[in-house]
């Protein structure tokens, strides 16, 4: 049961700070006990497209009421990066109402491992969904697999996999993806990639409208880098980060 005092400060506190369908939370630190007052003040949750929930000491607690909530009816961007939802918070968002309505989800550091990144790139309802953001969190080559063979995902532009825990296993996979033609902009930095990753990606027949690739603080050597650069499926790179 949230107290009164915490109603009225979330209340302030969304006055503040929504703004043509934009609520800006980033840092507030309100904690689960404000995301719970947050879900139960009066009217306008249905405005909202744009909801910045990052650095807000949120868990699984706070996440999983967020998930269950209908009242986001129009949100099209959520980000929840730098909090502890962990699995459970994944899991939960994975079969969340506003799902279907999402464009972008942004998930950076938040203690989630294979379990929930599994949870999220298996669910079809995220078939809007244009960006992807699951940096720092230890997902691992499973979840890069499946969702380089998920058909949900077909609508994906930006996809962020820095420091997931991945391998050349599953860089070999996601060369391969027929669902993700349309991924422009791919940061795959700091993960255990060695020579093999760089050379499958240049081998890739499908994943070339990339315009963004991101590989530094790997393994790839220069050999993969010259792979890379001299690959005809990278015809439309403009921006390459290897160091």
């Amino acid at each position: 049961m949230v107290n009164l005092p915490k109603l009225e400060y979330i209340n302030r506190l969304f006055e503040e700070c929504f703004l043509d369908g934009s609520l800006e939370l980033k840092g507030k630190f309100i904690g689960d006990e404000g995301l719970e007052a947050l879900l139960q003040i009066d009217g306008r949750l249905d405005e909202i497209e744009n909801l910045d929930l990052t650095r807000n000491n949120l868990t699984y607690r706070g996440a999983i009421p967020l998930a269950q909530s209908t009242r986001f009816t129009k949100l099209k961007r959520l980000y929840l990066g730098e909090n502890s939802i962990g699995d459970k918070g994944a899991i939960a968002l994975a079969k969340a109402p506003f799902a279907g309505t999402l464009v972008q989800l942004d998930v950076r550091f938040n203690d989630i491992g294979p379990n929930g990144g599994l949870a999220i790139v298996a669910s079809e309802a995220f078939n809007k969904l244009q960006v992807l953001v699951l940096q720092e969190n230890p997902v691992g080559d499973e979840t890069l697999s499946a969702l380089a063979k998920s058909t949900g995902f077909a609508n994906l532009r930006k996809l962020n996999f820095y420091r997931t825990s991945i391998t050349d296993k599953s860089i070999k996979v996601l060369a391969k993806s027929k669902v993700l033609k349309k991924v422009k902009h791919l940061n795959l930095a700091r993960n255990t990639l060695r020579l093999d990753a760089a050379l499958s990606l240049a081998g890739t027949k499908t994943l070339t409208n990339i315009e963004t690739l991101l590989m530094f603080d790997t393994l790839i050597t220069d050999a993969g880098v010259k792979a890379i650069l001299e690959s005809p499926s990278f015809a439309n790179l403009k921006t390459l980060q290897m160091t």
